[in-house]
């Protein structure tokens, strides 16, 4: 029987449980903690002197008492070295705050390899906790999981030695242990007209995908940035919202003065119409492309190059001959080039040599449009093809092409990094002319100084095979190859076939993407610092690059590459963009959707579906974005929320105009009727017309708001276009900010008030030329004549920071002019925030037609014509107090 020990079998409680060493080992930490702490002491002590030696028989001595206080500046000096050497600072707080992760502070694989030796010796010291996966002891549900895995690796080396062996019999099957053999079957049929079904999920993933679907990058993003709720995807998909560190600046430097910023949009749907050129014109005819509004008149002459496939076509798609009353959503139209587009049609006639002909080539074309309007726009391709004479089809490729967005000064750079162009086989003059033009794009820093809508198609590698990426040589000084390449275009006569419109080239691409273990063991065979060979049967990936130009705003700003490529070859080229070294340091960002809607927001455009609440995606996005504020304001105790209904908006008005947790556009379509005319009905509307509002394109709101709308819009359009809703960008003129579901309204009718409200505008005089002056408060009595100016000073100092609750209305120290009634109400703001890129409060809102045309005729020989601007008053939901803005049509 073992001795009892001193304790009676207890043993020394320990705050922390120490290693499987001895106690002599505790003994050590112990001591080496305790020199620690007495190294850290000493440094932080400062010797000094008394001031006893600097005074002699009673008198102060100078010179002694200076040599003492030098004597301890210089004590000073060496103690604040010696305290930078006392490992005052953990290794896993020198890292920097965008790389570190919660269990740095107990794992020290979490830091940096040159910081891995000190975090051993700290935590050694600090006797830390740390945890191997090696020695971690399994759960009961990790053990179930450790035993399938055994088992199944089991089956597969039997599988693979039956493989080897070349075993057929049923003897040899049972002996080793096959249940089956592999049965090569026939490709699959391509469905057309029908929706396609997700594409297959792993085992080990298929309960986390049952209600969505997600990325071909989800892994990568799921470890660095927010997800969608398990429970609520968007569109169907998970999808990255923000990125886990703090990114709002770093998102505004990135994308507009140095680096570059990037993201999966795989979720982004894809639409193929295959027919004879006619009936895939007459789909697209049907759907709005080339609508009389169209300034780029794709049918036309200057469309050649777009139909001839080098360029693309980027505009709104409507519902089947509802033009423009019922809007899709955005969307891009890429047509296939054929080598005998040029040759043997023209405008889609057959030429005279080729009249014989009697069979018409098909033609594709490529539509790429927002999940959102997906489902919508769907329908009405599947009618449109089923009645073209002959008849066209239709193929959902939304799980077959993925795609990559990238912005920034650095894009083209990373780009060309991860992209790197396979030669084509054949060794003509004109064969490899666009991989010639991608690889001279070097130097562009902004893809809007390429010619208006231009499309690459061309073959990559594996971008694995090139991994980790180097950073890419500074191009030559010279910028005159460049010059001739951006103003001579030398792919708009490329006539080869891009491989991204053939399915059996897109599947073939994925099926000979190697396993990642053969890409490393080509990697270790390769000579040292070199990357490996290119052998025959490596994959030929084709993609589509085009930048994205925004043409809503009307200005060539920075803009964004887009690339499509095969669903499964998008994680090597994202890996290789993220991973990519920058010239100008750091690497590319990564992006969610709310760093997509700060970029539109920063650069003055509207943000699809949110910024336009006339679609069918907007609605949708607008009752999910107000459903979010009415729970986040219920769960606020009653006294730290707006009382909506008590809400004392002056005048008389109580109680917020419409829900104000939402853009009530029923509550502004209520009011009464205005016709294009500028008369007013009395009849109001009914239940059936409160969403009869939809989006109005830009260029018809100009031109109704100019008072010339352009020929081919005809009466019933204008009619219609009476009660749509414009997309504006409103620019405040004032301090302050705009916030989602702000209210918009009209500068007054009543002259008094008008005048308080044009006197706030800055460009209209000088401050003591104003109509309307604030009134003094009553520290500053009957003025400021004859005062000191110290006393001046003061009282105008105290008069700037007085307390905003003094500005309520309600007794003769407002200093706002007030609210304007309900009847002013002419739209909501779905976008407001403080823009880095203006230096103050802008806001993206819309507004009701009818209601805006009306107040430009009121507007008719004042002060807001004759300078030629828009004026409006904002006012936050659930605020007292308004705010001038300037407005114009987006």
């Amino acid at each position: 029987m073992a001795p009892k020990d001193a304790n009676n079998g207890q043993h020394a409680s320990k705050k922390r449980k120490g290693g499987p060493g001895s106690s002599s080992d505790n003994n050590n930490n112990n001591a080496s903690r305790m020199k620690r702490v007495k190294t850290q002491r000493d440094a932080r002590t400062l010797a000094v002197q008394t001031t006893s030696k600097a005074f002699k028989n009673g008198q102060l001595d100078v010179g002694s008492f200076v040599k003492a206080r030098e004597y301890e500046i210089r004590a000073i000096q060496e103690g604040l070295e010696r305290s930078k050497k006392a490992l005052t600072q953990r290794a896993f707080q020198q890292v920097p705050k965008e790389l570190r992760r919660r269990t740095a502070s107990h794992n020290a694989k979490r830091v940096p390899k040159r910081l891995r030796k000190q975090a051993v010796r700290e935590m050694a010291d600090d006797n830390t906790p740390t945890v191997t996966s090696r020695r971690r002891k399994p759960t009961r549900h990790m053990r179930l999981r450790m035993e399938t895995i055994k088992k199944l690796r089991e089956i597969g080396a039997r599988r693979d030695v039956a493989a080897k062996k070349g075993l057929g019999t049923g003897a040899a099957k049972q002996e080793s242990g096959v249940q089956g053999v592999a049965v090569t079957t026939r490709a699959a049929k391509v469905k057309k007209n029908v929706l396609s079904s997700e594409p297959p999920v792993p085992a080990k993933y298929r309960k986390r995908q049952l209600h969505k679907t997600w990325l071909p990058t989800h892994i990568y993003h799921a470890k660095r940035a927010h997800m969608t709720p398990p429970q609520e995807p968007l569109w169907r998909f998970s999808i990255p919202l923000t990125s886990t560190a703090k990114s709002y600046r770093p998102t505004h430097r990135a994308s507009t003065e140095k680096g570059a910023i990037a993201w999966d949009t795989s979720y982004m749907s894809c639409i193929n119409i295959e027919g004879i050129e006619e009936s895939v014109q007459g789909v697209l005819k049907a759907l709005g492309v080339g609508s009389p509004d169209d300034t780029t008149t794709p049918w036309g002459q200057k469309g050649q190059r777009w139909r001839n496939g080098t360029r693309i076509w980027q505009g709104w798609l409507h519902e089947r001959d509802s033009h423009p009353t019922k809007p899709i959503a955005p969307a891009t139209v890429i047509w296939r080039a054929e080598p005998h587009t040029q040759a043997e049609y023209t405008n889609g006639k057959p030429n005279e040599h080729n009249a014989s002909r009697s069979r018409k080539p098909r033609r594709q074309a490529l539509v790429r449009i927002h999940p959102s309007g997906f489902l919508q726009l769907w329908e009405q391709v599947t009618r449109l093809v089923k009645v073209q004479k002959p008849q066209a089809v239709a193929e959902d490729l939304r799980f077959e092409i993925g795609s990559i967005e990238i912005t920034g000064p650095a894009s083209t750079e990373a780009l060309r990094s991860a992209l790197r162009p396979v030669k084509a086989t054949n060794t003509g003059d004109d064969s490899n002319k666009t991989e010639d033009t991608w690889a001279a794009l070097g130097g562009v820093t902004n893809p809007a100084v390429l010619p208006a809508h231009v499309l690459l198609a061309f073959d990559i590698s594996d971008p694995r095979l090139h991994h980790p990426p180097r950073t890419i040589q500074a191009p030559d000084p010279d910028q005159n190859n460049l010059l001739k390449i951006l103003s001579q275009w030398p792919c708009d006569s490329s006539d080869r076939i891009p491989g991204l419109f053939d399915r059996s080239r897109r599947m073939a691409a994925s099926r000979a993407l190697s396993s990642q273990k053969a890409i490393n063991r080509r990697k270790t065979s390769a000579a040292p610092g070199y990357y490996p060979v290119p052998l025959p049967q490596d994959p030929r990936i084709p993609v589509l690059v085009y930048p994205s130009l925004d043409s809503s705003s009307g200005k060539r700003k920075q803009t964004k590459w887009t690339i499509l490529l095969p669903w499964k070859a998008v994680p090597p080229v994202w890996q290789s963009i993220m991973y990519y070294p920058l010239s100008t340091g750091g690497q590319v960002r990564l992006g969610g959707l709310q760093e997509q809607r700060q970029i539109s927001f920063e650069s003055g455009c509207p943000w699809f579906p949110a910024d336009y609440p006339g679609t069918e995606a907007g609605k949708a996005w607008e009752a999910l974005e107000s459903a979010r504020r009415r729970k986040e304001w219920e769960r606020r105790p009653k006294g730290k929320r707006v009382e909506w209904d008590s809400l004392a908006l002056g005048s008389g008005q109580t109680g917020e105009i419409g829900d104000g947790s939402a853009c009530d556009w029923t509550y502004l379509t209520r009011t009464e009727e205005r016709s294009f005319d500028g008369t007013t009905t009395a009849e109001t509307r009914d239940d059936s017309m409160k969403n009869t509002s939809f989006q109005l394109p830009s260029n018809i709101a100009r031109a109704l708001l100019t008072g010339s709308p352009s020929k081919p819009l005809t009466s019933s359009t204008l009619a219609d276009a009476d009660r749509g809703l414009m997309t504006v960008r409103l620019t405040l003129l004032t301090r302050g900010v705009a916030t989602p579901c702000a209210r918009i309204y009209s500068i007054p009718k009543e002259a008094s008030i008008r005048s308080q409200w044009l006197a706030l505008d800055p460009t209209t005089g000088s401050r003591l030329s104003r109509s309307y002056k604030r009134e003094l408060p009553p520290s500053l009595g009957g003025g400021l004549r004859g005062l000191p100016q110290s006393i001046i000073q003061q009282k105008l100092a105290a008069d700037l920071v007085c307390d905003p609750a003094s500005l309520v209305e309600g007794d003769k120290q407002q200093q706002h002019p007030p609210i304007p009634d309900k009847e002013d109400l002419i739209g909501f703001v779905t976008t407001g925030e403080f823009c880095l890129t203006e230096g103050k409060g802008t806001a993206i809102g819309s507004l009701l037609a009818s209601k805006a045309l009306s107040t430009e005729r009121a507007a008719e020989g004042t002060i807001l014509k004759s300078h030629a601007r828009r004026l409006c008053i904002v006012r936050n939901a659930g605020e007292t107090v308004g705010r001038l803005a300037e407005w114009e049509v987006v």
